[in-house]
């Protein structure tokens, strides 16, 4: 079970404890509360009958239950009626000596009553806390658990009885605690730092002082569940340098793939439109007999400029926004968590070429700084596209990216009416089929250049390394961290280095 979920299964334990054990809880709105009347810890000999009262306001019932260690003790009832804003309930104590507790819960109202039983007598432990870590300290919980040692506890986080919370500069004082052997004395502050004490004996009536190491537990980072972020933000030279990488390198790869030249690029319009019509052989007949090649020619030098020119606009404006903030979800076993990016900037980091998911590593040192290290491959020439996608959308409002937005601009409705002014080209396609050929053909070149740098090695590898504070709630699992983190951008020619801000919370990604 995750510490959250041990969470979820004690909170009606937890619910009063801050209060004293036996003190009423109200409800989230504050309409309903529920107490026993009995005040401290009761006290019982082996199989004696108690009968306890119970005070409620705004409830009609409750339901009972014991908790812990209460061997063969029973109740007479699962449910009390609180009509009348009173119900009582019978206790039966257990055969052999032994704690545990009560529990009245009813809609978000809920109390506890600590229970001991004794063949010999109760004793008072009063505990103070020798605090080794450097997590916050609210407060204190200490309760015992009988016939029990501290080695048996080991890796537990359950509440023993009785059980008090205090604040950290007050002795915590139990009373009640039997007298009949072994009794462990177990300390934990939230869920996130325990000790324990061994006392192997009391006498009745006696006053035990007791000293609790309390030590921090180590982060659990196989059940922490991070939503992170990484900010870019390399020094000048560096940005730069990844700037020019994206503005050329990548550019002219993309754009050799895809509109390699200005010159020539009628005719590759039209091969590419013979591909995509599925019947090359029709297509070039109609083609020569037609002069479509002239018919292009004359049309695109009307609707300069040239989609080569476009296409390297839209790269070049792009480049520098390539990089922008990459946020993703972290999470594994302890040692081993899996990064899912999700965006890169404005763009989703899927259609930006980087990879998903992805293996990182990271550990938890015992003052709670947080290392985390991974190394995310990037297909540069998706990730150019992409970004140049959103580019072409700023200048051609209507366009889905810069095919469309091509498409658009070169106006291959126009050109199809212009290649084909009525009847069929071929077969059962018309105007509007060339035209659906044309846009084909345009976003056919625009993924072949996309794909360019599509190789392993081509592949741009961000690698990163992280350490930053952790902050728990109550549990040691990461709840949060913030610091900086170091890595380089890598390719075929350079290492490129870079840096920024490293942010992760649970829930939802840090701003």
């Amino acid at each position: 079970m995750t510490y959250r979920g041990l969470l979820a299964a004690i909170a009606c334990v937890l619910a009063c404890g801050a209060a004293g054990s036996n003190e009423p809880v109200p409800d989230g709105g504050g309409s309903a509360s529920i107490s026993f009347d009995q005040t401290g810890v009761l006290t019982l000999a082996p199989k004696e009958m108690a009968t306890l009262d119970l005070s409620a306001a705004g409830l009609s019932n409750a339901t009972l239950s014991l908790a812990g260690n209460y061997l063969d003790a029973f109740l007479d009832a699962d449910a009390v009626d609180l009509t009348n804003g009173h119900g009582e309930v019978s206790l039966r104590a257990p055969s052999s000596p032994t704690t545990f507790s009560i529990l009245a819960a009813a809609q978000q109202a809920s109390a506890r009553l600590d229970v001991s039983v004794s063949a010999t007598g109760f004793a008072t432990i009063r505990v103070t806390v020798d605090y080794h870590g450097q997590r916050p300290v609210p407060s204190v919980a200490a309760s015992t658990f009988i016939e029990t040692t501290c080695a048996q506890l080991a890796g537990k986080l359950v509440d023993g009885s009785p059980l008090k919370v205090a604040t950290p500069s007050n002795a915590i004082v139990l009373d009640g605690v039997p007298t009949d052997g072994q009794v462990a004395v177990f300390v934990r502050i939230a869920h996130y730092a325990t000790g324990c004490f061994d006392v192997a004996s009391l006498t009745p009536a006696e006053t035990r002082d007791v000293n609790v190491p309390v030590f921090d537990l180590p982060l659990d980072l196989a059940d922490s569940s991070l939503e992170t972020r990484f900010t870019f933000a390399p020094d000048s030279p560096d940005a730069q340098a990844l700037q020019n990488y994206f503005g050329q390198a990548v550019a002219t790869s993309v754009l050799g793939a895809s509109f390699p030249s200005s010159t020539g690029e009628p005719s590759r319009l039209l091969d590419a439109m013979a591909a995509a019509s599925g019947n090359a052989t029709q297509f070039a007949t109609v083609r020569s007999n037609k002069g479509w090649d002239a018919t292009t020619v004359s049309w695109l030098s009307a609707h300069t400029p040239s989609m080569h020119d476009r296409a390297l606009q839209w790269l070049s404006e792009a480049a520098p926004s390539n990089v922008g903030d990459l946020t993703g979800h972290l999470a594994g076993d302890a040692s081993k968590p899996v990064f899912t990016p999700s965006m890169l900037g404005p763009l989703d980091a899927q259609s930006a070429g980087v990879s998903a998911p992805l293996p990182f590593a990271w550990t938890g040192q015992a003052d709670d700084t947080l290392s985390i290290s991974g190394s995310i491959a990037i297909v540069p020439s998706e990730l150019a596209c992409a970004a140049a996608d959103l580019r072409a959308q700023m200048d051609v409002p209507t366009a889905t990216g810069v095919a469309d937005a091509l498409a658009t601009s070169i106006d291959c409705t126009g050109l199809a009416s212009a290649l084909v002014p009525q009847g069929y080209a071929f077969g059962q396609c018309d105007a509007s089929c060339v035209a659906g050929l044309c846009d084909a053909a345009i976003a056919s070149a625009w993924s072949a250049g996309a794909s360019a740098l599509s190789k392993t090695s081509d592949a741009l590898t961000l690698s990163l390394s992280v350490a930053a504070p952790a902050e728990v709630t109550d549990t040691p699992q990461v709840q949060s961290y913030a610091g900086t983190w170091v890595g380089t951008f890598g390719y075929a020619a350079q290492q490129i280095p870079t840096k920024g801000a490293a942010k992760g919370a649970y829930g939802s990604v840090p701003n």
